[in-house]
C-alpha cells in the first residue's frame, strides 16, 4: 500500500506548482463549499481574535484561510521532488540569525515556531540553510502508510526528525556541539493541567512547557520563529533571537514572550496559521485563571 500511495503522489509532485494550486482550488470550493470542513470553528475563531473586523471582513479572511490551507496541502506534495536548489529559491530569510544565536550560546538552539503556511517547507528548507545539524519534534500520524510517506517528505534534505513520544531516546541523537532543536510550540498540550495558561487573541489557551524546559535543561541559547507568506509557493523565514542561555530567564518567561511573538505574526499575516484547530475547546483550571 506504501509503495502504490507513493508512486501516485511522486508522480503528481511532477506537476507544475501552476497545475497543483489548480486542485488546491478545486479542494477549496469542495472543502469550504460543499463540506463546510470545520467552517463554523474557523469563523467562531476569527470571530474572536480580530472583534474590531465586520461580518464581510472575517468572511473573506476566512475565504483567505482556506484557500491558503488548501495551498499548504499541494505544496507539500510538490516536496516529493521539488529539487533542494528550488526549496531554497522560494523559502528565503535572515537564515545568519540562526548561525549568530548559536555562536551566542553553546552550540544548542531550542526553536519555537508555530503552524504558520508553509511550515513544512520550513522543515526542509532549514537543514540546506544551517550549517549545523536540524532536528524537529513531530507527532507521528496515526496512519502508519501516511506517516512513512510524510516522514520521506521530512527527511528529504536531512533533517533529523524525533518522535513526540518517543522524545528521550531520539535526543540521544542530537550533535552536542552545534544543533538546532524544533518544536510546533503551538500544539494543543495533551494533560491541560500540565500546561501554562495564557490569553492568546482574547482567549485563555493552554501552551506546551516541554520547549522552556527543554531549553533550560539544555541552557540553550532560544530563537522564535515565523513564517510568512510572500506570495504563492514563495516564504520567508523571520528568526528572532531571544536569549543566549534559557536558563537565565525566569522561570515561564520564553512562554509568555512565545505567546506575544505569535500573537504579532498572527496580526501580521492572519489567513496564514491553522484557524481549523479547536484551540480554545478547553477552559483554564480555577487555580490557572488568576495569572491571565
Amino acid at each position: 500500500m506504501y509503495y502504490l500511495l507513493f508512486v501516485i503522489t511522486f508522480l503528481l509532485s511532477l506537476l507544475p506548482l501552476c497545475c497543483l494550486y489548480g486542485l488546491s482550488y478545486f479542494c477549496y470550493l469542495i472543502l469550504l463549499y460543499i463540506l463546510g470542513y470545520r467552517k463554523k470553528i474557523v469563523f467562531d475563531n476569527l470571530r474572536f481574535a480580530f472583534p474590531e473586523k465586520s461580518n464581510k471582513e472575517l468572511k473573506e479572511l476566512m475565504r483567505a484561510f482556506y484557500r491558503s490551507f488548501c495551498d499548504q496541502w499541494v505544496e507539500t506534495l510538490k516536496l516529493m521532488s521539488l529539487p533542494p536548489k528550488k526549496i531554497k529559491q522560494r523559502f528565503q530569510g535572515n537564515w545568519s540569525t540562526f548561525e549568530q544565536t548559536v555562536q551566542s550560546g553553546n552550540g544548542k538552539v531550542v526553536v519555537m515556531m508555530g503552524h504558520q503556511f508553509n511550515w513544512e517547507w520550513g522543515n526542509l528548507a532549514t537543514p540546506l540553510n544551517f550549517s549545523g545539524q536540524y532536528a524537529g519534534i513531530y507527532l507521528p500520524v496515526s496512519a502508519k502508510v501516511m506517516n512513512r510517506l510524510m516522514l520521506y517528505i521530512r527527511k528529504r534534505t536531512g533533517a533529523l526528525l524525533i518522535p513526540a513520544n518517543d522524545l528521550r531516546e531520539g535526543l540521544h541523537k542530537l550533535n552536542p556541539e552545534k544543533h538546532i532543536l524544533a518544536f510546533i510550540a503551538d500544539q494543543s498540550p495533551g494533560d491541560v493541567r500540565k500546561a501554562s495558561w495564557h490569553l492568546f487573541m482574547n482567549r485563555p489557551a493552554p501552551f506546551l512547557n516541554g520547549p522552556e524546559k527543554m531549553a533550560r535543561r539544555q541552557q540553550a541559547a532560544v530563537a522564535f520563529v515565523g513564517l510568512r507568506k510572500i506570495k504563492r509557493g514563495h516564504y520567508e523565514i523571520y528568526v528572532e533571537q531571544v536569549c543566549s542561555n534559557a536558563r537565565e530567564l525566569p522561570n515561564g518567561a520564553l512562554i509568555t514572550q512565545y505567546v506575544a511573538f505569535l500573537e504579532k505574526e498572527l496580526r501580521h499575516q492572519p489567513a496564514n496559521w491553522m484557524w481549523t484547530h479547536r484551540r480554545w475547546k478547553r477552559t483554564p483550571p480555577k487555580e490557572s485563571t488568576n495569572d491571565l
